[in-house]
């Protein structure tokens, strides 16, 4: 398994810990209240295991499941497949610290920014590698 994979399903394995420990806390706090904020807590817990668990497994097994190119037999440029796993943390840790933050910052638009990008790239490095089968 390519090193981008590895990172990339390690990453969403932590995502989704810290995402169900949040659910588990929003779950007990429903029953037995802990903290009124504890419902500021809910989109952390929506945007880790969204974009930090489902997205995050879904590219890092696609990178790696993906066939190779035909003439090179590589999966295409390694630095920007690091980009892409980059550009998605940073954007995942820009949304959560947005909503964690009481004076709210546009860290938000940049955060959905940097996740919107790395799909991006991601569809751009890989689009080759699908059409390369048809011809």
């Amino acid at each position: 398994m390519p090193a981008p994979s590895r990172w990339l399903i390690r990453s969403s394995f932590g995502c989704l810990l810290v995402g169900m420990i949040i659910g588990a806390l929003l779950l007990i706090h429903k029953s037995y209240p802990l903290h009124p904020a504890m419902w500021s807590l809910l989109p952390v817990h929506i945007e880790l295991l969204i974009f930090g668990w489902i997205i995050q497994f879904t590219m890092g097994t696609a990178y790696w499941i993906l066939p190779r190119y035909l003439e090179d037999s590589s999966r295409g440029n390694p630095a920007l497949v690091n980009l892409t796993v980059v550009l998605l943390n940073m954007g995942i840790l820009l949304m959560i610290t947005d909503t964690l933050l009481l004076p709210k910052w546009p860290l938000a638009l940049a955060g959905r920014a940097f996740e919107a990008g790395a799909v991006l790239l991601f569809i751009m490095l890989h689009w080759r590698r699908i059409v390369s089968y048809q011809r």
